[in-house]
């Protein structure tokens, strides 16, 4: 028979484990990388203006809400500049000219300030940028990093082939018109320029660990951060980069995962007595990179050759559904 303190804690397990999602997936889009319509889906691209969540990028506790990208760096950071230099043949000193897509408060763009790289990063978000902004003061690498509100979907304030690599991070899972971000992408890197990105797989997998457990259980990002349906196949981004004239093999993207310390006894009991009204933080820390890209994976993309003008025009709607389903068949 259970304590008075163990039926207590019972009690709010039993509270927490109600408010549990649907363990099931929601139904996929027809075609993910074709350019969805406004509405379709969950996800709150405008919380990255929000006051609030602006001011928790660079927070020391990255157990919670957009200070968590930081664990992401330890693995991403080493696979971006290690392409960059190996395709790039760049010297230790990290000469060029390199852009952020969708930098956010300038996670990762500080990361690479402080290896030696010049980055202008752009957001939609104008609280983002600003948080961007004052911590590079902070870190004394303003000189290196310079930041701008913009759109992945419009780079017009950037003429074609004016930069050696582009940046995507916690990106792509966010656009709902993947072809325009990508032909804006190729048009603003000079032929044999490389793009890097870091994203999300769309597996059971996924789904259980990047909206269950840390979106909606633990609630390490804030609401509505993700859409799973959003997220893309590996294939998918192959397919995808491949149609807009990159060179892409998914045999070079690697994987994410965080590494898993157990709490201590007193910090996990504190946790549970705080059931429901406060999810319990999960046992993570820094990530690594792995073979699999179950979840999170890491890739790049070489910009082939054209003038970054002529060869930009949109797909026809349904091509890359058209174009995925032949490579199904011929796989098959």
């Amino acid at each position: 028979m259970l304590s008075g303190g163990g039926r207590f804690l019972a009690r709010r397990a039993a509270a927490a484990l109600r408010n549990l999602p649907e363990f099931v997936p929601p139904l996929e889009f027809p075609c993910r990388i074709e350019r969805l319509p406004e509405g379709c889906s969950t996800i709150d691209n405008e919380l990255y203006d929000d006051a609030h969540y602006s001011s928790t990028w660079h927070a020391e506790d990255t157990s919670r809400e957009l200070a968590t990208l930081q664990l992401l760096n330890a693995a991403r950071i080493p696979y971006f500049d290690r392409v960059w230099r190996q395709q790039l043949q760049l010297p230790p000193t990290r000469p060029g000219n390199f852009l952020e897509v969708g930098c956010g408060g300038g996670v990762a763009t500080a990361a690479l300030g402080a290896l030696g790289y010049r980055v202008t990063g752009v957001d939609p978000a104008a609280a983002a940028i600003e948080a961007a902004r004052e911590h590079a003061a902070r870190l004394d690498l303003h000189e290196r990093l310079v930041f701008a509100e913009g759109s992945a979907y419009d780079l017009s304030a950037f003429p074609a082939a004016s930069f050696d690599g582009v940046l995507m991070a916690d990106v792509l899972e966010h656009l709902l018109d993947l072809p325009a971000a990508v032909r804006e992408v190729r048009r603003v890197l000079r032929p044999g320029g490389v793009l890097v990105f870091d994203t999300i797989n769309r597996t059971y997998k996924s789904y259980l660990f990047a909206v269950l457990l840390a979106q909606e259980v633990a609630a390490m990002v804030p609401p509505n951060t993700h859409d799973w349906r959003l997220f893309i196949k590996p294939h998918e981004m192959t397919f995808l980069l491949q149609a807009h004239g990159f060179l892409a093999d998914t045999s070079t993207f690697r994987g994410m995962a965080p590494t898993v310390y157990p709490p201590p006894p007193s910090a996990a009991l504190d946790a549970l007595r705080r059931l429901p009204e406060r999810p319990p933080p999960l046992p993570l820390s820094d990530f690594v990179e792995i073979s699999s890209l179950e979840v999170n994976y890491l890739g790049w993309a070489l910009r082939g050759e054209g003038d970054g003008e002529g060869d930009a025009e949109p797909l026809p709607v349904g091509a890359l559904s058209e174009g995925l389903r032949r490579q199904a068949r011929v796989q098959s």
